[in-house]
């Protein structure tokens, strides 16, 4: 009976052991990997609250500054030829953590704001996505000052952090109604149907401003530009969200997963280890009925420089924001203070023309005039789907 219980002990205590050996090995791992993160100081980030919901600003940026072969240059251009950077993806994720449900707003990379500061060739009226090229800070105070909401957390990935994570879960599954190609991204989809999309296709899908779509015979070409290219990026993340659900319980495909996240993200200096995982935890964990997402109203505009730009819609922009912000809020005070604010979009009277601005719904067309709201999916974007 001694020796019976003595080995049951054993066993026991083995047990233990192997469990304390291998938390203590996930724990140094994932400490190891966070350490790799590079780290950005981002002036005026705002705290996160207890439980309460926080807004994420998600960056893709355009930096060439990792460009060091021919076949880099050729697909993403030469980092001599690039001067500074530019903001080539801004989502804001608003995370509701007691409902476990995440909205995302996208804001056109062309829509044309005031650009605080004194920064030559930036600061005053100019395309939001300019502010990043004096870096994060000025961009988030850009979004800040001309939507009247708070950031909380900052993270940016580059272009081959966009190919490296997808070629690590194995591709993601689009499904495709027309083949579609653009020559500037390098783009080159020539079958329908739903397919396993590689990294490389991914990414030149993501970044696509030139697309065009073959139909009735001929290659036609996308009128939606900024707003058809966002709704690519909503079907890229939706596609890209079942995968890292896998992805968590593969290992191999784990570490893979994370080594080409490490080597192309940055984050803000504030996120610490423990609130980075729950970023992790948050994301992965979304299934599509936990994931909304949706663009930020503008109205075409040609600035004093003869350059097509995007204005906010401040009525309609104000609505889309005051929704936003009360996502996840149990609080209906919340909802009160934004809707007493009385001009949230913050217009400078050289943005504006003249004559006003007239503003028409016009759904899921790129109509001049118009603001487009992106309710109809354009039939040439491709939506998730899994390849059999």
């Amino acid at each position: 009976m001694q020796r019976r219980r003595k080995r049951l002990f054993i066993v026991i205590g083995s047990l233990v052991g192997i469990v304390v050996l291998v938390a203590t090995g996930v724990i140094v791992y994932a400490r190891w990997r966070f350490d790799q993160i590079p780290k950005v100081h981002v002036a005026g980030l705002t705290p996160r609250v207890g439980n309460e919901p926080f807004t994420v600003l998600l960056v893709g940026s355009d930096s060439r500054s990792f460009v060091s072969t021919a076949a880099q240059a050729s697909q993403f251009g030469s980092a001599a030829a690039q001067s500074g950077q530019r903001s080539d993806v801004i989502i804001l994720a608003r995370v509701a953590p007691a409902l476990d449900e995440v909205k995302l707003m996208s804001i056109p990379r062309d829509t044309y704001v005031d650009i605080p500061g004194n920064v030559p060739n930036v600061s005053g009226d100019n395309r939001i996505n300019t502010a990043f090229d004096s870096g994060a800070t000025l961009l988030v105070q850009t979004i800040e000052q001309s939507f009247h909401l708070q950031i909380s957390d900052y993270a940016e990935v580059n272009f081959p952090g966009f190919q490296g994570m997808v070629d690590a879960v194995g591709g993601i599954g689009l499904d495709f109604s027309y083949p579609v190609r653009d020559a500037y991204s390098e783009l080159n989809i020539p079958t329908t149907g739903c397919q396993l999309v590689s990294g490389t296709q991914a990414l030149a899908l993501v970044r696509s401003r030139h697309l065009y779509y073959y139909e009735n015979g001929a290659w036609q070409e996308d009128y939606g530009s900024d707003w058809s290219r966002i709704q690519r990026q909503d079907a890229f993340f939706r596609a890209l969200l079942p995968k890292l659900r896998t992805v968590t319980t593969n290992p191999g495909a784990l570490n893979g997963f994370l080594g080409a996240a490490t080597k192309n993200i940055a984050i803000d200096e504030t996120i610490s280890e423990s609130e980075l995982l729950g970023l992790a935890r948050n994301f992965s964990g979304l299934s599509s009925s936990h994931f909304s997402s949706e663009t930020l109203p503008t109205v075409p505009f040609t600035d004093a420089a003869g350059q097509d730009v995007l204005l906010p819609a401040p009525a309609s922009d104000e609505a889309m924001i005051k929704q936003f912000l009360a996502f996840g809020s149990s609080s209906a005070s919340t909802v009160s203070a934004l809707s007493s604010n009385a001009s949230m979009i913050q217009l400078t009277a050289a943005t504006l023309p003249a004559s006003g601005v007239t503003v028409t719904t016009v759904a899921g067309s790129a109509s001049s005039g118009g603001v487009v709201y992106n309710t109809t999916r354009e039939p040439w974007n491709p939506t998730p789907c899994t390849p059999k």
